[in-house]
């Protein structure tokens, strides 16, 4: 097998650069609670002390820990490929010829070289974040593939350093989608702030359960950098809505509440693949018990919309700067 190593990349970043992030200082730094202790989540920071997250992660596939960590490379994150995929029920194989894997499961085929950042998937190609390599041992690929290939939901916590992969299915039936981008697919430059034109993405619905009596958009990064930052919130969306149009952003009328307002997606150069989760849930209320001040990060909203929550469905995309 080609003895391909995992190193740092060579690319020498300057905090100038670094701060292509530019978040709003209102929204920089906020102290969230999680059941074991109370942590400092800054945003800002993050993006300043970019070396602090090449270290490794701990891995969770559908609620079991798995024995072999993740790893950070300028916050690209990779993860090893056969411990998660086989985890997750899907055969893997090794080509010695071609130097190539391939993987098989429930509903997907998947195939890449090593070395190589390209990847295909049911036939599509796509391109990581970072190209495929070997690590004692361990194939390691683009966490991103855990979306494409398996399907599974990706989240962060950064109070224990785990990322996570999960099934999630909807008993509802609840279905929500953005027509501007295809899922797991890259987020157009329109819909981004600094370099884009930080229009606000359309949003739309369909089969919200019996007794939804209001619908609440989240948008928000899950990626260690961001740490779940959200950049748009809207609640009590009159149950009779079918979506969002496409900049409405600012210009509700209809009793909405812009939580949050549209901050496109912008994340720092170099830091490799941002996920960008639009998130959508049928509540069983049409007005929330809304906090005093706007929640900085996903963790801080999400117990009061799960409390309501009669359905949940979401469509994640990809945003990298190089």
């Amino acid at each position: 097998m080609k003895k391909t190593a995992l190193k740092s990349s060579k690319i020498a970043l300057s905090i100038g650069l670094l701060f292509t992030l530019s978040v709003p200082q209102v929204y920089a730094v906020e102290e969230v609670t999680y059941s074991s202790s109370t942590i400092q989540k800054d945003v800002a920071s993050n993006v300043a002390s970019y070396s602090q997250w090449n270290t490794p992660f701990d891995l969770t596939v559908n609620g079991k820990k798995i024995g072999t960590k993740g790893q950070m490379v300028n916050t690209h994150m990779l993860i090893p490929l056969r411990t998660v995929f086989e985890a997750a029920g899907a055969v893997v194989l090794w080509n010695k010829n071609t130097q190539s894997w391939s993987a098989e499961g429930e509903g997907f085929t998947a195939k890449q070289k090593l070395g190589e950042s390209k990847v295909t998937v049911n036939g599509v190609g796509y391109t990581l974040d970072h190209e495929t390599v070997l690590d004692h041992g361990n194939m390691m690929v683009s966490s991103r593939l855990i979306e494409i290939a398996l399907g599974l939901e990706l989240r962060w916590d950064s109070s224990i350093r785990m990322l996570t992969a999960s099934t999630v299915t909807s008993t509802s039936g609840f279905k929500a989608w953005s027509g501007a981008f295809k899922a797991y697919n890259s987020i157009p430059d329109k819909y981004a702030h600094g370099y884009g034109q930080n229009i606000s993405l359309p949003v739309s619905w369909k089969d919200a359960p019996e007794g939804t009596k209001s619908i609440a958009l989240v948008m928000y990064d899950v990626h260690p950098i961001a740490d779940n930052f959200i950049h748009w919130s809207v609640l009590n969306i009159p149950v009779s809505a079918e979506g969002i149009a496409e900049g409405a952003s600012g210009h509700f009328s209809d009793g909405s509440v812009e939580l949050n307002g549209y901050y496109g997606v912008e994340p720092p150069r170099y830091s490799g693949d941002h996920l960008y989760r639009l998130a959508v849930y049928a509540l069983d209320t049409d007005k929330l018990d809304l906090p005093v001040t706007a929640p900085v990060f996903f963790e801080q909203l999400e117990p009061l919309l799960l409390a309501h929550s009669l359905g949940y469905s979401r469509q994640d995309g990809f945003v990298h700067q190089d």
